[in-house]
């Protein structure tokens, strides 16, 4: 099986080692970040622990299980376990969608509330509200196409996402050339890539797999047809011989 929707057509196995392998280097590159914000009170003489340690925590716990959910999607891989590959590949896409639907959520509600309750935030609810209403659509129809099996839902979060990257890597430009920020924007930019890459990687194989799912439904069924009509041509000649 080729990944040949959205991608350049590497076998399945190929691309699924890539996403492994890269969540295994990112995720033990994020845990030596968070071992780093553990002893960054230490070097420099910080009082606030308290903020520190849980962002430090929290963002290890999250590394720790990117790093088992990516080993044992290699392990699968390697072993040709197709069946367990897919299952593995569901179940991050499933991760992806609920993380950035729960995240657009908050930004509709936030909003909502400080429209509600909090005078002198108006703008900013005003702001939040259709932003975060608008960007949950994407992710929902994310997970509703994962259960449903719909490659059309999921076709929709893979587009609006390359549409996304095209519009921040034009902002991207004119902080850079025109507004002159140059290292904030590098780093945006490679943050941002590196983000992109993965979680899309993940849809676009799960995509890959639906469609490949339906061709074989869609052969089965033709080949089904194709034999009762065989079946039905055969009872009407016994039915009917033909006369000598």
């Amino acid at each position: 099986m080729k990944i040949s929707h959205f991608c350049w057509g590497p076998e399945l196995k190929r691309a699924v080692n890539f996403l492994a392998i890269y969540g295994m280097v990112m995720s033990v590159l994020g845990a030596m970040g968070s071992v780093f914000l553990f002893i960054l009170p230490m070097l420099f003489g910080i009082t606030d622990l308290a903020g520190i340690y849980t962002g430090a925590t929290v963002l290890l716990l999250v590394k720790f299980g990117w790093f088992v959910f990516s080993f044992k999607l290699h392990q699968k891989n390697t072993a040709e376990d197709f069946a367990g590959v897919k299952k593995i590949i569901k179940i991050g896409n499933y991760i992806i969608g609920s993380v950035q639907a729960g995240f657009f959520a908050l930004l509709l509600i936030f909003g909502i509330i400080f429209i509600t309750f909090g005078p002198g935030y108006n703008i900013m609810g005003y702001i939040m509200m259709p932003l975060g209403g608008f960007f949950l659509v994407f992710p929902s129809l994310l997970l509703d196409g994962i259960r449903r099996k719909h490659s059309g839902k999921v076709k929709a979060w893979i587009v609006f996402k390359l549409v996304f990257l095209g519009l921040f890597l034009a902002m991207c430009m004119v902080k850079l050339f025109i507004a002159g920020q140059v290292l904030s924007t590098i780093i945006q930019l490679i943050m941002f890539t590196l983000g992109f890459m993965y979680c899309s990687g993940m849809v676009i194989v799960h995509y890959n797999i639906l469609l490949d799912d339906e061709n074989v439904l869609e052969s089965a069924l033709e080949n089904f047809s194709n034999k009762g009509y065989y079946l039905d041509n055969q009872q009407q000649i016994k039915d009917d011989p033909p006369a000598y």
